[in-house]
């Protein structure tokens, strides 16, 4: 029999176990999750299908009309050569007609006259940007801090190791027989112990221990044959949440609150990096935009001088002084064009030097990084619907936005069993001996003679419930709010795109209404050139000239603005995408290594 009854208990134990770990999932949880999941893929569809009514032909190419003045430059021949007026226009003005010799940066601030010059392309900065960007590097270590918080909420379900020490020492005074009177001795007793064990949260909320604890014992005067003896036990112990706090939607959702934190700080770096990618890209447009801005103010500027130069000899002639005063009025301004210039491409420089933070290339020295690559200005087909459908699918903020909702719906499921009642139920199965010499005797006598069973429940709760149901309200506000900012989030992904296709379009647009601007003011500035040739340098016709080269320079300035604004409202479309890093050829892992 004696045998017998520890089995029974065992298995009362191992199929309470089973009971609990097969009931602790929330059903809640798979009914959010679907009714979640539901409401967002109706809400993408009905962007995609908003986008494709009554549309035919959802894709199309960048294009810009044939201007009159292209027309009429490419018709025309040049008398006795064989070429057209466009042909040359173009070697006389525009992004060809520069010599790499004319770009000078001018002094820098250590007092050299020399520039120091970095070549780089697009793609290098880039890729420096993306590596080195104290911004992207702060946001790599924020998926690591929320390693660290994983572990510290899965650190709850660790066992521990206990160990309790217990010393009694007591004198206790006993009443006087009948009939007597005053104190009547006392018993003295002493008890020295010692509990060791492990215990263990469990996935259902609850907790178990395996210990052991033994005991010295001394009474004096003792009822017992002798005065002096040892126990020892062996317990198990399961506390379990029945109602409140049962289950695994409980005892995980900091762990699942923890996991989502850190791939939201995934997300906010993937957001990073676009961001930085984009800001390079424009950066080193920007570099080039000024670099073309600076060779054409050099340019002007030394045409200047040799009008200048003309002029000075005409004094000699028939010129007059305020006409020689006129000349040398422009020369100055132009040369303060010039070093307004040599000032905004330095300043450019040191824009991207800032975003790159490369160890050869030091924000605080004075080198000057140049541009290698040439702005395209080719077409490219668009998509709307394909441009959508990518955004929705990859832009990092749209995943940051369903996490929210995750977290909402944690807190939820958790508000949800706050509500129950509070029912814990505690067991406990206990082999006690007792040994007369040592501990160790007390141990050897464990043989199941003596067993305790120990059960106990409680049970509480809040007359009206009020807190709790109010917290349940809360957290189903809150998790509606989450949904409704992944809406709103998502329209304004939407309208990125759409902004972002449409910046594309008309800067594509604006290149040829730029360079067709540039070639006729280009063709009048030429045929002012022949006419001096041919004839004598008024001061009139002078003015003219100098005035022709300012219209010139305008236009140049302005179509070289329309084309890196193209390149860089191509950079902002695929940012508006999520597929910048893709299209860069750089490849995110949603795993950042440590």
């Amino acid at each position: 029999m004696k045998h017998i009854r520890p089995t029974i208990a065992w298995a009362l134990f191992a199929a309470f176990s089973l009971t609990l770990v097969a009931g602790c999932r929330n059903p809640l949880a798979r009914t959010l999750e679907q009714e979640t999941r539901e409401q967002l893929l109706a809400s993408q569809r009905a962007y995609r299908e908003a986008i494709a009514v009554g549309e035919k032909k959802v894709e199309f190419e960048t294009q810009r009309p044939d201007s009159e003045v292209e027309k009429f430059l490419r018709e025309t021949k040049i008398p006795n050569k064989d070429t057209t007026l466009l042909e040359e226009v173009d070697k006389i003005s525009g992004p060809t007609s520069y010599r790499p010799e004319d770009f000078d940066p001018g002094r820098d601030l250590l007092g050299n006259a020399s520039a120091q010059t970095v070549a780089m392309t697009l793609q290098r900065a880039i890729e420096l940007a993306v590596r080195n960007n104290l911004d992207i590097r702060v946001a790599r270590l924020i998926p690591a801090i929320a390693d660290t918080q994983i572990t510290q909420a899965e650190a709850v379900f660790d066992a521990t190791f206990f160990a309790n020490g217990t010393a009694n020492i007591l004198d206790t005074p006993n009443p006087p027989p009948v009939g007597g009177l005053g104190v009547f001795g006392s018993v003295q007793q002493k008890q020295i112990g010692l509990e060791t064990g492990i215990r263990k949260v469990i996935s259902t909320g609850g907790q178990v221990s395996v210990s052991t604890a033994f005991n010295y014992n001394r009474r004096v005067p003792s009822f017992f044959a002798v005065t002096d003896w040892h126990d020892a036990n062996v317990a198990l112990n399961i506390t379990q949440p029945l109602l409140r706090n049962f289950g695994s939607d409980v005892t995980h959702s900091q762990i699942m609150l923890s996991r989502n934190a850190r791939d939201a700080s995934v997300q906010d770096l993937h957001t990073q990096m676009l961001e930085i990618s984009a800001n390079t890209e424009q950066a080193y447009w920007t570099l080039v935009l000024a670099k073309q801005r600076l060779l054409i103010q050099s340019k002007l500027y030394k045409a200047t001088i040799d009008y200048r130069n003309v002029m000075k000899e005409r004094l000699k002639v028939d010129a007059l002084g305020g006409e020689y005063a006129d000349v040398l009025t422009r020369e100055e301004l132009r040369r303060a064009d010039m070093l307004r210039a040599r000032q905004d491409y330095r300043s450019a420089s040191d824009a991207l030097k800032q975003l790159i933070y490369s160890d050869d290339l030091p924000l605080a020295g004075e080198a000057v990084v140049v541009p290698l690559d040439v702005p395209p200005d080719a077409a490219i087909t668009l998509n709307l619907v394909e441009a959508i459908t990518q955004a929705l699918k990859n832009r990092p903020e749209l995943r940051r936005a369903l996490l929210e909702i995750n977290d909402a719906s944690i807190r939820q499921r958790v508000a949800d069993n706050q509500r129950m009642p509070r029912l814990d139920l505690s067991l406990t199965l206990r082999y006690n001996a007792i040994g007369i010499n040592s501990v160790g005797a007390a141990y050897e006598n464990i043989d199941g003679d003596f067993i305790d069973y120990l059960a106990g429940l409680q049970f509480e709760v809040p007359i009206g419930n009020r807190g709790p149901e109010a917290a349940l309200e809360q957290r189903r506000l809150e998790r509606q709010a989450t949904i409704i900012n992944y809406r709103r989030t998502a329209q304004q992904v939407v309208r990125e795109v759409k902004d972002a296709m449409r910046a594309l379009d008309t800067a594509y647009e604006l290149i040829g209404t730029t360079r067709s601007a540039r070639r006729a003011s280009a063709q009048r500035s030429r045929e002012l050139v022949i006419r001096t040739e041919n004839d004598r340098l008024s001061p009139e016709r002078l003015d003219l000239l100098l005035r022709a080269q300012d219209t010139v320079a305008q236009a140049e300035a302005q179509e070289a603005q329309a084309i890196v604004e193209y390149n860089t409202a191509i950079a902002r479309f695929y940012q508006a995408m999520g597929t910048l890093l893709e299209q860069n050829g750089i490849q995110f892992q949603d795993r950042v290594e440590e």
